[in-house]
């Protein structure tokens, strides 16, 4: 191993044997990060060198040492890997690499980039929606999982040795608390919905609520997803919008994705009764409907039975809150509500877990599960109870009085 130092760089040279008499080498460029001191220094290139020796004697190839990060990301990562990523998945990772990764680390040799890189880039990261305020840290955390995993891929390709991300520490996770509809509103909800006109919406409503669903799993839904001899429906698809696509329908993102829940007979009633309205506004659209009919029919469609934007549910709900009178959350606040709902009475998170979609009934306390005001009240009265009965059988004594004024005195 030959190193030289050449204007703020190193050249490695290591032999890999002889040709018709005449020396043969591979060679690679270090340069180490900015801010070292000299040790620092002289420790990063010596780590640097051993690797790449042990690389070529490994018979390793090193045709990759002037690869720059976005030919990776662009190239082989997405060519090898993004091919079995789901496409939303896929386009949110193009997204990210073009954005936010290939500005700051696209000229960069991917062998060259270290955990100081990533420092620095995380320390640089801005808002680009001209908005004020910092970024959040869950934003941050996104991207580096993002630069995380492509670079994660390149080391498990050998391309690199080891993941500088691996040695920064990510941007903390955080959950905020997502609104969801307290007990009182629930209630006033179903007794709004009977007196809502446009059905579509108020069918909408009724089954998010029962089930918890997203507003992607809900605009997935097809007649032959419901089971009418025992109520229940089958998550087996979804449909959303994906920037630079446009309206996608696909399969669910987790094996726990795919699932059966079980709704009670007033969702079966209104189903009944907006799958015969459905199925006249079909006949009288005629040639204008495009969609399918029957139980491949979507329950919620565009006019001409096209597939719908999710977004358009996520309207179709604000829209029935404010004339309820309700405070307004989101689909995802009412998937909250529905998991504070069982588990306020006394349903299990696992059984909670497996109604929303989730492997871990974990993550339905920590995150879905919201105290609800009727739940905290009725705390409140269990301990009154208890500590009524304690004082019914714990009666004050005349040796405790006696504890009691002494300690005055």
């Amino acid at each position: 191993m030959n190193i030289e130092k050449r204007n703020g760089s190193y050249r490695f040279r290591v032999s890999v044997g002889s040709e018709n008499g005449k020396y043969k080498y591979k060679k690679m460029t270090y340069k180490p990060p900015k801010g070292l001191t000299a040790r620092q220094e002289a420790k990063a290139v010596n780590e640097a060198a051993e690797a790449f020796e042990r690389r070529v004697k490994g018979g390793a190839n090193v045709q990759f040492d002037k690869l720059r990060f976005e030919d990776f990301a662009h190239g082989l990562y997405m060519k090898n890997h993004g091919v079995t990523l789901k496409l939303k998945t896929r386009r949110e990772y193009e997204i990210i690499i073009d954005t936010r990764l290939i500005p700051y680390f696209g000229k960069m040799y991917l062998r060259e980039i270290t955990p100081l890189d990533v420092r620095g880039w995380l320390a640089s990261l801005e808002r680009s929606d001209g908005s004020d305020g910092k970024l959040s840290e869950n934003s941050k955390g996104v991207w580096f999982r993002t630069l995380s995993a492509v670079l994660g891929k390149a080391e498990e390709w050998e391309l690199i040795d080891n993941n500088p991300c691996k040695k920064v520490k990510a941007p903390r996770k955080t959950h905020s608390e997502v609104k969801a509809l307290q007990m009182s509103d629930f209630v006033r909800v179903f007794q709004k919905l009977p007196e809502y006109e446009d059905i579509r919406i108020k069918t909408l409503v009724a089954i998010l609520l029962y089930t918890g669903i997203r507003e992607a799993e809900a605009a997935g839904l097809e007649w032959q997803d419901f089971n009418v001899f025992n109520n229940s429906v089958s998550i087996r698809r979804t449909v959303s919008y994906i920037p630079g696509v446009g309206v996608h329908e696909d399969t669910p993102k987790s094996a726990a994705g795919y699932r059966t829940i079980f709704y009670p007979p007033e969702l079966a009633e209104a189903l009944a009764l907006y799958r015969e309205w459905q199925t006249r506004e079909i006949k009288a659209r005629g040639d204008l409907w495009t969609g399918a009919t029957g139980d491949k029919a979507k329950l919620f469609t565009q006019f001409n039975g096209d597939l719908i934007h999710d977004a358009t549910l996520r309207e179709w709900t604000k829209k029935f809150m404010a004339w309820a009178g309700v405070p307004y959350v989101t689909v995802h606040g009412l998937r909250h509500t529905f998991a504070n709902v069982l588990t306020a009475n006394g349903i299990d998170a696992r059984t909670t877990a497996a109604q929303l979609g989730h492997s871990s009934p974990a993550l339905v306390m920590n995150v879905y599960a919201n105290s609800q005001t009727s739940a905290q009240i009725h705390a409140a009265e269990v301990l009154g109870a208890i500590s009524r009965n304690y004082a019914q059988i714990m009666p004050k004594t005349d040796k405790t009085s006696d504890f009691s004024e002494e300690n005055n005195a």
